[in-house]
C-alpha cells in the first residue's frame, strides 16, 4: 500500500465477545473524525467464546476490518507481533481490545508520528495496582534495564504507533 495517510490499527484479542463490537465501533468512529485511510486488523488468540463469529459478522459489515484466527493461543507477546507484521499501513497503532488503551489517544498518535517520531508509547502515569504488585513491577523494570542493552520505558504496555520502517 503506496497510500501516504494509510493507517494499521492492531487489536489482539482472547475471549473478548463483551468487548469487540465496542472497541470496533470506537476505533471507526475515531478514524471517521481523521483524514486517513485505515484497516483494523483483529488477531484472535484461538478464543473459546463467540468472539469469533461476532467478528465474522462485523467483518461483512466493515471493508476496513480484517481478521487473522490464530490456530492456537500465542499469548500476549507473539500474537501481537507477529500482526504487527501483517500490517499494511505507513504506521500501525496497537491498542487492547479490553479498552485498557484508550482509543481516545488515535490522533494523539498520528500528530506525534506525523512529527517524526517513528514510535510513540503510551505511558501510565497512575494505577488503582496494590503496593507490592506496583514496586514488583518497578523492581522488574530496574532489574532488566540494568542487564540490557536497551532500557524498557517504565509503565508502558506496548500500546501506541510504530512506523513501517521500525515494524520492517
Amino acid at each position: 500500500m503506496s497510500e501516504k495517510n494509510f493507517i494499521s490499527i492492531l487489536t489482539p484479542t482472547y475471549n473478548e465477545e463483551e468487548n469487540i463490537l465496542k472497541i470496533c465501533e470506537a476505533i471507526s468512529k475515531q478514524m471517521k473524525k481523521l483524514d486517513y485511510s485505515y484497516e483494523h486488523i483483529i488477531i484472535d488468540n484461538c478464543s473459546t467464546d463467540s468472539t469469533l463469529s461476532i467478528l465474522k459478522g462485523l467483518a461483512l459489515k466493515d471493508k476496513n476490518l480484517k481478521i487473522i484466527v490464530n490456530s492456537r493461543n500465542f499469548g500476549h507477546i507473539k500474537s501481537p507481533i507477529y500482526g504487527l507484521t501483517q500490517c499494511k499501513g505507513n504506521a500501525c497503532i496497537l491498542l487492547a481490545a479490553d479498552f485498557q488503551d484508550p482509543v481516545e489517544l488515535i490522533p494523539e498518535y498520528i500528530k506525534e508520528w506525523k512529527n517524526g517520531y517513528d514510535i510513540v508509547l503510551a505511558q501510565k502515569e497512575s494505577s488503582d495496582e496494590n503496593f507490592i504488585m506496583h514496586n514488583l513491577k518497578k523492581t522488574f523494570y530496574r532489574f532488566i534495564n540494568l542487564i540490557s542493552e536497551i532500557n524498557l520505558t517504565m509503565n508502558t504496555t506496548g500500546s501506541g504507533i510504530f512506523d513501517k520502517k521500525i515494524i520492517d
